[in-house]
């Protein structure tokens, strides 16, 4: 976590002015600055930035706030990547509360140089990267290289006098720390969102029978929550509102290399859920563009699923048989017409279920039939009949025999699980600021809250997977509070809850005289002093 110590000599060096002059074209007027609006369309200025306060604020659609709320709804960052971008624009370096990866940076950015020095050095792997049609400006950009021997990486983390148990930590060696991950085989940097090196990828040139690999997850990095590449796309999906996601660090690569800069790749995995709380805060299009082999479409058919269900717009292409997207931009294809016919993810799963199945053989007809009913069971209610209308369309028969019917069972779990705004409202800003859950923590626990207690004992304890969590935090509806509104929130849960508390020590006959005189005293102190809001003064920095 960032001292907060830190972060307040940070802010104490940013200019507003210098950072939203980045992404906006501001004049002087006055004692302040104006431009368009970033965050709606507008052809006359009504974006005031005022570096007095060191605050902006738009009088045609409301947004303001100071310099990080700035970068973390321009470039759809949390509280601490938003930090770390601006650290990054001012060159100011941040102390965190303990060993992390910022402090291990260093540390990656050597092994890569020595990784890209060698590169040059390595003939054969620079010719495999020049033969798949890359070229060196390329080459440089993506920052590629060369793991040589193990006896030479030793050499060098020796001689550069590298910490060995953090090499282990962030691993670039194996968790014993008897050889390096990657050896004799070309490197890829995966890097964060915001550019940090966090992990890296492989490619063997000695035909090892593994012919990629990547690091195992690590304290600074998730290979079912990382997109390689979204570092070099991200401007380029949120101007554009489109993303590419395909399977391999070469596709990525070919890709940015042809003009095609808003296409990413998933890391050794199908697309996962964990995937999602990214492409939700980008909101674009998505065009899935896997290999045309078995295991892409399977797993593209299983990304549409995941996709469609959430609501997604956009579709799958398909390349010819054998053929990637890397091999598409070599082989000098009309790479614009490809991504043009796409197919919707409704079709595409309805199309490649069925091709599974012998439709003119009734018993196959049935199973498929049934395939189509389970998906169907788990899209939202709202996405049911159009998804049956057009799968009945495909297998010629009628859309009352897709209708799913829910049993009782699943009925009376759906009824069960009503959401409670308040709490989960709560919830989802803990979990976009969670630098505030140390203040928090302290009076609000989850026994508290009457619906949702296991999410918030997820977010306290930063299980960012948790499905349960994930549904509040993916829905729309559910807002992201600010911080008067917060406070608000949690006096409102907090009052009932101590008023409870009184009644129930009140009528509880097993306690005695001056216990209960002692606990009536203490919880109705703690309740005066939360009607006055004292409880939640602590809560800063969202």
């Amino acid at each position: 976590m960032i001292k907060q110590e830190s972060i307040q000599n940070l802010k104490s060096i940013i200019d507003i002015t210098d950072v939203i002059g980045n992404y906006v074209q501001l004049k002087k007027q006055g004692s302040n600055f104006s431009g368009l609006c970033p965050f709606h369309s507008e052809k006359t200025p009504s974006f005031i930035v005022s570096p007095a306060k060191q605050i902006y604020h738009c009088f045609g659609c409301g947004a303001s706030g100071d310099a990080i709320k700035f970068i973390m709804e321009i470039e759809k960052l949390s509280y601490p990547e938003a930090i770390e971008k601006l650290a990054g624009m001012f060159n100011f370096k941040l102390e965190y509360t303990s060993k992390n990866s910022f402090l291990n940076i260093d540390l990656l950015d050597k092994v890569n140089s020595f990784y890209e020095s060698k590169l040059f050095i390595k003939k054969e792997a620079l010719e495999y990267l020049k033969n798949r049609g890359l070229f060196e400006s390329t080459i440089e950009k993506f920052a590629l290289g060369y793991a040589p021997s193990s006896n030479e990486q030793f050499k060098f983390f020796k001689d550069a006098h590298l910490n060995f148990e953090d090499l282990k930590k962030l691993g670039v060696l194996n968790e014993t720390g008897e050889y390096p991950r990657l050896i004799e085989r070309i490197t890829f940097p995966i890097f964060s969102q915001n550019g940090k090196i966090i992990a890296f990828g492989g490619r063997t040139i000695s035909n090892h029978p593994a012919k990629y690999i990547n690091f195992t997850n690590t304290s600074i990095f998730n290979k079912s929550k990382t997109f390689y590449g979204l570092n070099f796309a991200r401007e380029h999906i949120l101007r554009s509102k489109e993303i590419i996601i395909v399977e391999g660090y070469m596709d990525v690569i070919m890709l940015h290399q042809a003009g095609i800069e808003n296409a990413v790749a998933t890391l050794g995995t199908a697309l996962t859920g964990e995937h999602l709380p990214i492409l939700k805060k980008l909101n674009p299009k998505v065009t899935v563009a896997y290999d045309s082999d078995n295991a892409g479409i399977n797993a593209a058919l299983k990304a549409s699923k995941l996709l469609y269900k959430e609501y997604f717009e956009g579709g799958v292409v398909l390349f010819n048989e054998g053929e990637d997207p890397a091999d598409a931009v070599k082989n000098g294809e009309n790479l614009d017409n490809i991504f043009k016919e796409k197919i919707p993810f409704s079709n595409f799963i309805i199309n490649f279920t069925l091709k599974k199945y012998n439709l003119k053989n009734p018993i196959e007809k049935k199973d498929a039939l049934n395939e189509i009913k389970s998906y169907i069971a788990t899209l939202p209610d709202i996405l049911k009949e159009d998804f049956a209308n057009k799968a009945a369309q495909y297998l010629q028969t009628s859309p009352a025999l897709l209708k799913t019917r829910v049993s009782m069972q699943n009925q009376n779990i759906n009824l069960n699980k009503k959401t409670d705004i308040a709490e989960a409202g709560i919830i989802k800003t803990l979990y976009e600021n969670p630098q505030i859950m140390n203040s928090v923590v302290e009076y609000l626990s989850p026994e508290m809250f009457k619906t949702h207690s296991n999410e918030l004992s997820a977010v306290y304890a930063e299980n960012f997977e948790d499905s349960r969590l994930l549904e509040i935090v993916l829905r729309d509806d559910i807002k992201t509070l600010d911080l008067a509104s917060l406070k608000n929130q949690i006096r409102k849960i907090l009052i009932p809850y101590y008023q409870n508390k009184i009644l129930q020590i009140r009528l509880d006959p097993k306690i005695n005289g001056d216990k209960k005189i002692h606990l009536l005293k203490d919880m109705n102190l703690k309740l005066q002093k939360i009607k006055k809001g004292e409880f939640v003064e602590g809560i800063s920095s969202i």
